[in-house]
């Protein structure tokens, strides 16, 4: 009988092994931390799950949104905007270094940014050498050569909230995503069509596919550092174990194949694989939940903030779309990496001082009680949060590569899953789930001879 070896319990890990419940084949899961889900990570607040990890569901047409359906966890109350750049002064509040913008600056900004996505989406089906933000600042001097001088620093801080919408979407220095990641991405809808869930969210998501999958199949704890390929794939573990399986799948986050790669294959991976891992990007995002007492922020439902110096990351700020006294800061780019050595206590305070000196003259702002985070970015298992193309990247050609597997007789003995394996919707957990079911399948249909 066949025994296959997975590497990571995130949905693409949990997902090939349900196919495999589903055909027979024998297999066990190897997750290096204490749970699973990778970087779907709800946990429990109040009566219901707030996310340090994935929180949306991209698309219609794929499995992860029928379960959305299935469980009926859509966010009746509040859907989701993608607009973090799009100033509405009904809902919003937006401020240059303390002051409120006026709102003609806003309506024009509004207007110049309709047109500026629209451009940016044409220039990306023709050209793959630029980053998004060399084609925002192309376009951008045409734009302030139309405003009055004395308004051009006023709108040099508002395009910086539209690239930190990309950097935020993308989890990408702007500087360092290519512009063709905005026509080869495509979830299969006419536009962009997310299911925001409810306090449930990806909670239920999880727990149905932990429902499919026998405990002793899953081994948490259990670090991964070699897989061989001799006359049968030999997995050694952390702790020393060694063990002998006909296939691997390895599902592993890119930012641990960047770290790991060369250790982590014997032999090690072609030149050609390789250099795929090296040229993708992958990035970081980084969401701080702070807890207050109550809500003082009425009835935003964003604060943007608009700074330069020290706090000028601290930008996006959203209320939860359920639990009342949450604010969630969004911090993307280089953000990230500048504070994930600070500790919860000196982070709190310094958003606490963020909030109030750029606040203070328009809302009664509180201190917070507590925040959460994840530091994704320092996570040994993940080291990021997820992949993107980098400027001069074949359009589909690395990802195609970095999904290819590993052959031995024409029978695929090492496969790699993941979201950065999809051609199409890399970074979502859409994508992750169906190159689960992709490279389950792919060693389901080969015979494996003995």
């Amino acid at each position: 009988m066949v025994k296959v070896c997975i590497i990571g319990a995130g949905l693409a890990g949990l997902r090939s092994a349900i196919h495999f419940e589903q055909v027979g084949i024998d297999y066990t899961i190897f997750e290096g931390s204490n749970r699973i889900g990778g970087r779907v990570y709800p946990f429990e607040y109040q009566d219901g799950y707030l996310h340090f990890g994935a929180e949306y569901v991209n698309g219609v047409d794929n499995e992860v949104y029928n379960l959305v359906e299935k469980y009926d966890l859509f966010d009746k109350t509040k859907p989701r905007t993608d607009d973090l750049w799009m100033l509405d002064q009904d809902n919003s509040i937006t401020l240059v270094n303390g002051h409120l913008v006026p709102k003609k600056i806003l309506d024009k900004f509004n207007d110049y940014i309709r047109y500026l996505n629209v451009a940016l989406y044409e220039k990306s089906i023709k050209i793959n050498q630029l980053s998004v933000e060399n084609e925002i600042n192309n376009q951008f001097i045409e734009f302030l050569r139309d405003v009055p001088e004395n308004d051009h620093e006023i709108y040099e801080s508002l395009i910086n909230v539209y690239k930190n919408y990309f950097q935020t979407e993308w989890s990408s220095p702007v500087g360092e995503l290519s512009l063709s990641n905005l026509s080869i991405w495509d979830d299969g809808t006419e536009e962009e069509d997310s299911a925001v869930l409810n306090k449930q969210g990806f909670y239920e998501i999880l727990k149905d596919f932990r429902s499919k999958i026998p405990a002793g199949n899953i081994r948490l704890n259990c670090e991964v550092i070699n897989v061989k390929e001799e006359e049968n794939i030999m997995v050694t573990l952390k702790n020393g174990e060694v063990l002998h399986f006909d296939a691997c799948i390895v599902t592993c986050s890119l930012g641990y194949l960047k770290k790991h790669h060369k250790t982590l294959f014997t032999p090690q991976l072609t030149s050609v694989k390789q250099d795929a891992i090296n040229r993708m990007g992958f990035g970081n995002n980084l969401k701080v939940f702070l807890e207050y007492s109550d809500s003082w922020w009425n009835s935003l439902n964003t604060i943007l903030i608009l700074t330069h110096g020290e706090n000028e990351d601290f930008m996006v700020f959203q209320p939860s779309s359920w639990a009342e006294n949450i604010l969630l800061c969004w911090i993307a780019g280089s953000g990230p990496k500048k504070i994930c050595d600070k500790t919860d206590f000196e982070l709190k305070i310094l958003l606490d001082t963020h909030l109030h000196d750029q606040l203070k003259n328009y809302l009664d702002v509180k201190a917070s009680v507590k925040i959460y985070r994840k530091n994704w970015i320092n996570d040994e298992f993940t080291l990021g949060s997820y992949s993107y193309l980098t400027p001069g990247q074949i359009v589909g050609e690395d990802i195609c590569i970095l999904a290819q597997p590993v052959l031995k007789d024409n029978n695929p003995v090492i496969c790699f899953a993941g979201e950065h394996t999809d051609s199409t919707m890399y970074q979502t957990t859409v994508g992750a789930v169906r190159s689960g079911l992709r490279e389950a399948s792919r060693i389901s249909e080969h015979t494996f001879e003995k």
